[in-house]
């Protein structure tokens, strides 16, 4: 069985939590969390605890940034 998905590289310099992210998109926190929660972007991992700060690949933001720029 042949594994279609590739190994990716995550520099830990290029880890944004949500508000960094937020601020890449344009857009409100409360915004965003909206559209995690809709699917519409995926944060890498969520950290435990009671609150559970987004953790993202800045890349991921910039390229979407962009995409909703066109």
């Amino acid at each position: 069985m042949t594994n279609t998905t590739e190994a990716r590289v995550i520099v830990p310099a290029d880890l944004i939590g949500a508000a960094e992210a937020a601020v890449i998109l344009g857009l409100e926190r409360s915004t965003l969390t909206r559209w995690i929660h809709g699917g519409k972007i995926k944060p890498l991992t969520q950290l435990d605890g009671a609150r559970g700060a987004y953790v993202f690949d800045r890349t991921d933001v910039v390229s979407i940034a962009l995409g909703k720029a066109e």
